[in-house]
């Protein structure tokens, strides 16, 4: 199926509910660990409800990364075959052909190329009017700056073969180093979870060993204020290193 928009992502009723449980139940766990309370845990299990948005926009992001990525090798096979003298809606159908040796039938880039290449078989559209849409579908710069270039080359009769070969060249220039910061930052992003992991860990493991140790920290109020405290500030120190992981060209 063709996403209207890959700028936003529409939870199906498994997906919600398999995020409203796992998110549900790890929220009442940890607030269960801070406050043994049932009924704090369960008010702040509540939390899961306004974190959809979060993943809402979390899948939409891992989606539209993932397309840009597999349009990186559209770009190869593309420019290959305009360089040969090609036109660009045989240049799509080869790509399709090629990207279906590379990806599986229902990934993404095939997916788009098989919908692009029905339109100019079947409903006999014009390519500009089909890349247009793509690119406005998708919201990636990379994609609709090479669209714009193509569409320019057209209108002003310019060197298509040799623009959209150094466009090209630049595009997948950017798309590889982003994928090189994602490859390098993923070692820090699981170590930012090991670090958000290792005080819940120690409360745990000090509450199986010495429960005594830490009663006082649910039995008064200055307990609760340093127990809260604790809790808002390791959620606070995890989505602000997730957010210095993020790194945009």
């Amino acid at each position: 199926m063709i996403p209207a928009s890959y700028a936003s992502y529409e939870l199906n009723r498994n997906e919600k509910w398999r995020f409203l449980m796992i998110c549900g139940l790890g929220l009442l766990a940890s607030a269960y660990l801070f406050y043994h309370s049932i009924v704090l845990s369960l008010l702040f299990s509540l939390l899961a409800y306004p974190g959809l948005k979060q993943y809402r926009s979390y899948l939409a992001d891992k989606r539209r990364k993932e397309l840009k990525d597999q349009f990186r090798d559209v770009l190869y096979s593309v420019s290959a075959s305009i360089s040969t003298g090609r036109q660009m809606a045989e240049a799509l159908k080869e790509a399709e052909h090629s990207m279906k040796l590379i990806y599986r039938e229902n990934s993404l880039i095939v997916t788009e190329l098989s919908h692009m290449v029905k339109r100019l078989n079947e409903s006999r559209e014009s390519e500009e009017t089909i890349l247009k849409d793509f690119a406005i579908r998708t919201s990636i710069d990379d994609i609709a700056d090479f669209v714009d270039i193509y569409l320019t080359c057209r209108e002003t009769g310019g060197d298509l073969i040799k623009v959209l070969s150094k466009a090209s060249e630049v595009i997948m220039d950017k798309i590889s180093i982003e994928r090189e910061i994602r490859t390098i930052t993923a070692q820090k992003i699981f170590e930012a979870k090991i670090l958000t992991a290792i005080p819940l860990i120690v409360i745990l493991f000090l509450q199986l060993v010495s429960p005594d140790y830490l009663a006082v920290m649910y039995t008064s109020l200055s307990g609760r204020i340093v127990m809260t405290a604790a809790l808002f500030g390791i959620g606070a120190a995890y989505f602000w290193s997730m957010k210095l992981m993020r790194i945009e060209i």
